[in-house]
């Protein structure tokens, strides 16, 4: 994959062209400003899922893989102009060359390395397309992204099954099925609409792109993007991945999936994935969410007995509230409680006090 870099940042320019960081701690995708992007430490997904199944006693990848299809096949379709999906729902057209770009569009996002193994496209039911994905970001989500691209491409939902023939390693078809009834019309997305914000980020003078992505290094060969300091990798993808999935576990299985949500983010946050400059603990904190576009950090208070914060503009609140948590009790070695309020204009209010 040729992909030029920053000469200053060393950021392939795709990505600072492709998403837009703007001023209330949010990044939306610029070819549809309607859909919100976050970029994220990307080994926290499967330990998080593994956690909440945990505490409630419930497998969850059939949800997640549904919930994640969906959103992925609107995400892609936003790079495909409409005459050229129909042209590939005519069969006038093979849809392999842009496949081939999702695959590339997948690296680069670091979410491991898609290859093509075989397919067939012939508009019937004994069609196919398996490729291989090695070193996945998480094993459900890439199993999604590549459901959706080939069901944006050629409007047809699409089955799954997939198998790991060897470490890291792993072969995923496609096949045209029916999405599950009990799943059809839920897990819908909301289109996102940008607040004006006080939230700016320093911007590297060649690409425009917040300077602070000078941190991290993309390994495209491999479809990773790895942070210089922490040595953690990063992912980019949509806000429509995760807060769906989280509406319908609640829905399905009840009120105690947000606490589940919280309390697994704060068991994962304590056991050291994160860690924060604490002799600039607000400005570090601030920028550290506006450049994964999780929100604006208005207010941050931490005292021996307890932590106030509150962000504008939230993405993934769950997940926030139990990263506050979890940060303050690994850098005060004590147990914690936890309450929040979550308006309808996206402000997330988080108290977290000493036990």
């Amino acid at each position: 994959m040729d992909v030029r870099l920053c000469p200053e940042c060393g950021v392939p320019e795709l990505i600072t062209s492709e998403q837009l960081w703007l001023n209330n701690g949010d990044i939306v995708q610029a070819r549809a400003q309607s859909s919100r992007i976050l970029f994220l430490e990307a080994e926290n997904l499967d330990p998080l899922f593994r956690g909440i199944e945990e505490i409630i006693n419930v497998p969850l990848e059939r949800m997640v893989i549904a919930a994640c299809r969906r959103a992925y096949r609107v995400y892609l379709a936003a790079f495909v102009p409409g005459e050229v999906r129909e042209k590939i729902r005519r069969k006038e057209m093979d849809y392999e060359p842009i496949e081939k770009a999702f695959r590339d569009l997948g690296a680069l996002n670091g979410m491991g390395r898609y290859e093509r193994i075989d397919m067939r496209y012939e508009g019937d039911e004994r069609d196919f397309d398996t490729v291989s994905i090695s070193e996945p970001y998480s094993v459900p989500f890439c199993v999604a992204a590549h459901i959706g691209a080939i069901e944006a491409l050629t409007g047809v939902d699409h089955g799954y099954s997939y198998e790991e023939v060897s470490p890291g390693f792993y072969h995923l078809t496609t096949f045209p099925s029916p999405h599950p009834q009990e799943l059809r019309g839920r897990m819908r997305f909301e289109p996102y609409e940008h607040r004006e914000g006080k939230t700016e980020l320093e911007r590297c003078a060649s690409c425009g792109g917040p300077k602070a992505l000078a941190e991290f290094q993309w390994h495209l060969e491999r479809g990773l993007i790895v942070s210089r300091i922490t040595g953690r990798r990063m992912a980019i993808q949509g806000n429509a991945l995760l807060d769906p999935i989280f509406d319908e576990l609640e829905a399905e299985l009840g009120e105690s999936i947000p606490r589940a949500v919280v309390e697994a983010q704060r068991q994962f946050t304590r056991s050291g994935f994160y860690s924060i400059d604490e002799t600039n603990l607000e400005e570090d904190f601030r920028e550290r969410l506006a450049v994964r576009g999780l929100g604006s950090l208005t207010e941050l208070a931490v005292k021996r007995q307890g932590m106030r914060m509150r962000v504008e503009n939230a993405a993934l609140p769950l997940i926030l509230v139990g990263i506050a948590q979890g940060l303050y009790e690994l850098g005060l070695s004590v147990d914690s409680s936890v309450d929040w309020q979550y308006s309808e204009d996206g402000v997330l209010e988080v108290e977290v006090k000493a036990r």
